[in-house]
């Protein structure tokens, strides 16, 4: 088997991919902090329905901005604009492009009513992206001359937009449609809705942002989701979107938020008092992980994020926003809650609905390699890494532990580097350099293929890294 070459890459849990054997540890997905805050709240007469579900977040030149959608209660949609200094407090500011009823709003595209879907906002990361285009707008739009269909629109600055090409760059999808550069493969991904029958998740891959392509799906609802439904309350299941997001701080290390929709009998709607009751039900957000963006890991079917409690502002309905936010040692994800299911709403009669909130969670704490009460351990395949010491995002519970060990490719700990020659590692850290005997130098063994031995007792690894 060839060694694997990671190099100082962070190294997170998507799979048991760089895993050759494992007694008693296990991938788990860990659930973010909900912080109840009611960071954008729909009151202005643009919000007037409500503030919509198909929101992007990005820290740029250390402001942080949203781009988020609203609905008035004429039934016309905008993206508007936000600004915060510390993620919890967000300021519309008027912009002067477009008045609403005679009044300044903070909306940024379009700039008069139409047929209009939100789609994300990403940073082009593309080498060859000018700087006068660095934002870039996915939505599915209407143009003046009847073009309809997902089209991409440029900006310097995130609120004056044009559009790249005088024609779509793919078909509607009636979806918060992703896209975003991917600077592992060197191309454009995107990823939209497929009807198949239901809602599926298609990914999309090409050079040119003014063509598409075709799609390929790569993440569905299967037999497990369907077979555990009470078919008494629902008639099935699929998913709505899918708020995908490469992880800045890996290379192969790709993240899913679908909210898992699921449809009400109609005789269930009418019950439960639907103004839609063909097409209502609940939706929380469910979480799935992939090395490559396309084989998908769903390593529990449990929310990632679940309904609040019966009546409140987030016991309907939820979404994920596009985009994550590194702070610190955090993590923070943006989500829209409505107390209204899918199809349960009126908008001209129900006024200004929606909370788009914060949660939090650790860096790299989307999955970990956990070990229970009993202890266990696991071996890594041949790797060939680069640096001078070894870093870990460990979290052992008071009497828990890591020990970690270094092996050649015949399984023999090399000498200086058992697990017994490292000193053990107790309590919560997100980054903790590993040491054998108070010596934290493995140069050595840079570039040399090596196996390491996690040794672990009631223990969380959520990432491991050697640096130079």
């Amino acid at each position: 088997m060839e060694p694997i070459w990671i190099g100082s890459r962070r190294q997170l849990f998507p799979d048991y991919f760089l895993v050759e054997e494992r007694f008693n540890v296990r991938i788990v997905v860990n659930r973010p902090r909900l912080t109840g805050e009611k960071c954008i709240v729909a009151e202005k007469p643009w919000e007037g329905h409500r503030v919509g579900p198909y929101n992007s977040v990005l820290e740029d030149n250390g402001v942080y901005k949203m781009w988020y959608d609203s609905i008035a209660s004429d039934g016309s949609r905008w993206l508007c604009y936000a600004e915060s200094k510390d993620g919890v407090h967000w300021e519309k500011k008027s912009l002067g492009l477009v008045k609403f009823d005679g009044v300044d709003s903070n909306i940024v595209f379009p700039l008069e009513k139409t047929v209009f879907e939100p789609g994300c906002v990403f940073l082009d990361t593309n080498p060859k992206c000018p700087r006068s285009e660095r934002f870039k707008m996915v939505c599915t739009y209407k143009s003046r001359d009847g073009k309809f269909g997902t089209w991409v629109f440029a900006s310097p600055n995130g609120i004056d937009w044009e559009p790249i090409s005088d024609k779509p760059s793919f078909r509607s999808s009636d979806t918060n449609n992703i896209c975003f550069y991917d600077n592992r493969i060197g191309k454009y991904v995107a990823y939209i809705r497929v009807w198949d029958p239901l809602r599926k998740v298609g990914r999309c891959v090409f050079d040119d942002l003014r063509d598409w392509g075709e799609a390929e799906v790569v993440f569905s609802y299967d037999d497990e989701d369907w077979e555990g439904l009470d078919k008494s309350i629902f008639s099935g299941m699929d998913f709505y979107n899918s708020s995908a997001v490469k992880y800045p701080l890996a290379d192969d290390v790709y993240l899913m938020f679908p909210s898992a929709y699921y449809h009400y009998r109609v005789e269930e709607a009418l019950k439960r008092g639907s103004k839609k009751p063909k097409n209502d039900g609940p939706l929380d957000i469910q979480f799935a992980i992939s090395r490559d963006g396309v084989n998908w890991n769903r390593f529990d079917r449990k929310p990632f994020i679940r309904l609040g409690e019966a009546g409140s502002w987030s016991s309907g309905a939820l979404y994920m926003s596009y985009g994550l936010i590194v702070e610190g040692s955090e993590l923070w994800l943006y989500y829209t809650a409505y107390d209204f299911t899918h199809g349960n709403y009126d908008v001209r009669e129900d006024k200004f609905k929606g909370v788009i909130t914060r949660a939090v969670l650790r860096l790299d704490g989307f999955t970990s390699m956990d070990s229970d009460y009993s202890g266990g351990m696991f071996t890594t395949r041949p790797l060939v890494f680069e640096g001078s010491k070894l870093v870990v995002n460990v979290d052992t519970s008071a009497g828990g532990y890591l020990r970690i060990g270094v092996q050649d490719l015949q399984g023999n700990f090399i000498k200086g580097f058992t697990l017994n020659d490292c000193d053990p590692i107790n309590g919560n850290y997100i980054s903790k350099v590993v040491t054998w005997h108070g010596d934290p130098d493995v140069s050595k063994l840079s570039g040399v293929p090596v196996k390491l031995v996690f040794k672990m007792k009631d223990a969380k690894l959520y990432s491991f890294q050697f640096l130079r």
